[in-house]
């Protein structure tokens, strides 16, 4: 009985293994074994891994540092993906809703959840909202992929010009900074 269930788990593993190849090169319409890296036979991968190749940090976030520490006060808090939040926090030590030693942060989990909501809602309200949940004095959105830590997210970034909950304060090629209105 032992050699059967053995036999059965084996031919299961195979299958499901098979299964897997099926669906990545059958189900994407690729059949071509990669030689070279502008090919892949997961294409999630690379999928998941560009915004990691990106400069991840741009030259214009760094330029607004100076606009940042001239422009605010030292207590306002911004709103920033992981790397717009570090950069803010190591070049103005203004404070973020994510980064820094967030980990040892309370309710870190929430901070992450709010910042990616605030980047990734179509609907103003919502983002001015939690905004002001997590006592956001500004908005620091940069022209690339932000990573709250849930994934790249690109974002609705119109509904930041709703005049009604924010206002731009800043801009280069690289990121626009609003005001959250009170």
């Amino acid at each position: 009985m032992t050699a059967l269930s053995d036999i059965v788990k084996v031919a299961l593993v195979i299958i499901l293994c098979l299964a897997f190849l099926y669906s990545s090169y059958v189900l994407s319409g690729t059949i071509n074994i990669p030689v070279t890296n502008d090919h892949y036979i997961f294409p999630e991968v690379k999928a998941n891994s560009d915004p990691w190749y990106d400069r991840v940090v741009r030259y214009g976030e760094y330029e607004a540092t100076d606009w940042i520490n001239e422009y605010t006060n030292k207590s306002d808090k911004f709103v920033a993906d992981i790397f717009g939040a570090e950069l803010i926090m190591g070049m103005t030590t203004r404070v973020s809703t994510v980064g820094g030693d967030w980990a040892n942060a309370p309710n870190p989990v929430k901070y992450m959840g709010d910042t990616n909501s605030i980047y990734i809602t179509n609907d103003p309200e919502r983002a001015y909202g939690l905004a002001v949940e997590n006592n956001a004095d500004y908005i620091f959105v940069p022209n690339r992929a932000k990573f709250s830590g849930f994934g790249w997210e690109y974002g609705n970034q119109t509904k930041f010009y709703d005049e009604r909950y924010f206002s731009q304060v800043y801009r280069n090629n690289d990121v626009t900074i609003f005001k959250v209105l009170s």
